[in-house]
């Protein structure tokens, strides 16, 4: 009796299994890989919260600029929370990484920071108008300085980095940071403060700038970003070859990642 032999390619009873578990683990893979591409799209901030502290604005209002920041953040399904000046404090500081933002922009004064000897030493941020006893702990430990920004004879406590990493309570989820202030991104000092809280992205300015250019700036920043779906270093990148630097002072912005 001749048997007959199969022809083509087969698997024993044995081994048939694994063609259906390789294909599986290839399905599964690729549903990861696509879930996650899709968490990632360009724009794409979880939670969509968004805060503006404007301090800036007892020097220099501008209501166009957050209304046009408002509009523009909403539209992408933003809730916006805007704090003007008698709210821009140091409490609020240290609470905004609980508040769960992703997305904070700091519309106040910026300056650098002076050892005694004369050498400057990064950024800090000038959040609230101080008297000579306000948070006089926090000044005299060294983790506040006080300040006066050009152009105002106001004294304001000054947020250096390291208030930043030892201040605040909680963790940023991944927040991008916009300060759009003097000095801000003179190093990268104040930038690896907000990524030690949690921050993804860090947006400051190397030298001084005009509060009309940091303006216009944020604005064509968000709308590439959240309008038209740019990652933040291609909007980034875009807005500042658009501009240049600031035509009255030569500051330049910067983009810090982490």
């Amino acid at each position: 009796m001749v048997s007959r032999r199969r022809k083509g390619i087969y698997f024993s009873k044995r081994k048939r299994r694994w063609p259906w578990i390789l294909l599986i683990l290839i399905i599964a893979i690729a549903l990861i890989s696509f879930t996650a591409y899709l968490s990632q799209g360009p724009g794409e901030e979880i939670p969509k919260k968004a805060a503006i502290l404007d301090g800036l604005s007892i020097d220099y209002p501008n209501k166009t600029f957050i209304e046009s920041a408002k509009k523009i953040l909403e539209q992408a399904g933003f809730t916006v929370d805007v704090y003007g000046p008698e709210n821009t404090t140091l409490n609020l500081l240290k609470e905004l990484p609980s508040k769960d933002y992703g997305l904070i922009i700091f519309r106040v004064h910026g300056g650098r920071i002076r050892q005694p000897i004369g050498l400057f030493i990064g950024g800090g941020l000038f959040i609230e108008r101080c008297g000579p006893e306000s948070h006089k702990r926090e000044v005299e430990a060294g983790y506040l300085l006080l300040g006066r920004p050009f152009f105002s004879n106001e004294t304001y406590c000054v947020a250096p980095p390291h208030y930043i990493i030892d201040k605040l309570h909680g963790r940023f989820k991944k927040a991008i940071v916009i300060a759009m202030s003097c000095f801000t991104g003179d190093d990268e000092v104040m930038a690896m403060a907000f990524f030690k809280r949690g921050a993804k992205a860090y947006i400051g300015f190397k030298g001084e700038i005009s509060p009309t250019y940091g303006d216009t700036f944020t604005i064509k920043l968000l709308r590439k970003i959240y309008a038209e779906n740019l990652s933040i270093r291609e909007a980034f990148n875009q807005v500042k070859e658009e501009l240049g630097p600031d035509p009255h002072y030569n500051g330049t912005p910067i983009l810090y990642l982490s």
